[in-house]
């Protein structure tokens, strides 16, 4: 293993990352809910994803969100239900899948709210400069294309 000097898990960077990353869902999903936009920090981040993803299948939505099938589905459902997004069916390799886009409420809804989250997220960040931005990106990145190579024996 390279340079790996941790004696305990928690000494370890994936220990850290998992810590980060909770650390940050949570006070986002907190900041955003505060926010009263009528769905909640979990919806918003679905309708974001559909608006930035045009004619996305749900497949793929969950895949994306590393979301199980039915948590995507009732998402899904409450979108539907504010009358944020539409849902059509549609036919690909022979099967019926559903693809999904954004109303125009949801574009506005997602438009309004996207500067304030914007400003959420830099103030999370405040004390990390671009360059340490584009070398967590950077290093992101290697983490992924090593999690996504077949692996070797």
């Amino acid at each position: 293993m390279k340079n790996f000097k941790s004696k305990h898990y928690t000494d370890t960077v994936i220990y850290s990352i998992d810590m980060i990353i909770k650390s940050l869902k949570s006070e986002l999903k907190q900041r955003v809910d505060n926010l009263n936009m009528g769905i909640t920090s979990e919806q918003f981040v679905v309708l974001d994803t559909i608006y930035n993803n045009e004619n996305i299948y749900q497949q793929q939505l969950s895949e994306i969100l590393s979301k199980d099938k039915s948590n995507t589905t009732r998402i899904i459902s409450v979108l539907l239900e504010k009358g944020l997004i539409s849902k059509d069916v549609s036919k690909s390799n022979n099967r019926l899948v559903n693809v999904l886009n954004i109303t125009k409420k949801g574009k506005d809804l997602v438009d309004y709210y996207i500067p304030p989250i914007k400003d959420m997220i830099r103030e999370i960040c405040k004390n990390i400069t671009d360059e340490e931005i584009d070398m967590l990106h950077a290093l992101s990145n290697k983490f992924q294309k090593d999690l996504y190579l077949p692996k070797q024996n």
